[in-house]
């Protein structure tokens, strides 16, 4: 079996074995692993910082909850999976802040963005990260796809990207999700009513929710514009990113 050689060092680190055919993604290399019987998964983000997690299996997706006519459940649950992971006091000495999204700023804007919604996207996104109070080590990259449920322990989050930063920036990426139908979880007024839950939940600043929703959606739909389909770049990041500046006035 060939092995990626960004993942040997850590192999051999944590002593681990391999359990199927390493791959790659757009941000890290993923290998399934087992040590003593135990079955995890190591992800070595690029350019090589690594994580070793364990499995959750069989794993059905949060994301079955929203297109089962249960967003409001979906959204709790990720309030509770916050709480989890915040409730544990991980270190957050030596994890990136959000600079590492700056950069896709400067990338052509993608339809239906503009130039002027880009630049304000920008200026919010600095603002927010000079403002910020209470940095904490986030997931990361928590969404609905990102948060299993395994039938020992219930739901869990999975594939950490792991970020400094208020809890306010954690559920953008959340509100963006599922990524499919943002007809349906994507309007302004489902927008909203999430929101009010995630801060009546979460004690979180209206205005920073969205004010990040929209910053950082609209970084994205820039940074992967030349990785995802057509059609869903057309629709999903784009859509959260203008339902976001609507419910900020415009």
């Amino acid at each position: 079996m060939t092995v990626l050689p960004h993942l040997e060092l850590h192999l051999a680190r944590w002593r681990l074995t391999l359990d199927g055919v390493p791959f790659e993604t757009i941000s890290s290399w993923l290998a399934f692993v087992t040590r003593d019987g135990e079955r995890g998964v190591l992800k070595v983000f690029k350019p090589d910082t690594a994580v070793l997690v364990e499995r959750v299996e069989p794993g059905m997706r949060l994301a079955s909850l929203s297109r089962a006519d249960r967003d409001d459940d979906a959204v709790h649950v990720i309030c509770d999976t916050i709480e989890k992971l915040q409730s544990s006091s991980a270190d957050a000495a030596g994890w990136p802040g959000h600079d590492e999204h700056l950069p896709a700023f400067a990338r052509q804007p993608v339809a239906p963005l503009t130039p002027a919604i880009v630049a304000r996207a920008r200026a919010l996104f600095e603002e927010l990260t000079l403002s910020e109070k209470d940095r904490v080590l986030l997931h990361g990259d928590l969404h609905h796809d990102n948060i299993l449920f395994d039938e020992r322990r219930g739901w869990l989050a999975i594939d950490p990207k792991g970020e400094i930063g208020e809890i306010a920036y954690e559920v953008a990426a959340a509100l963006r999700n599922p990524l499919e139908n943002p007809d349906l979880f994507i309007t302004p007024g489902q927008l909203d009513r999430r929101v009010r839950i995630y801060c009546e939940r979460l004690k979180l600043d209206r205005r920073r929710v969205l004010g990040w929703c929209f910053a950082r959606n609209a970084s994205a739909a820039l940074w992967y514009c030349d990785a995802i389909p057509e059609a869903q770049r057309q629709k999903s990041w784009p859509a959260v990113t203008l339902a976001a500046l609507e419910l900020l006035g415009g």
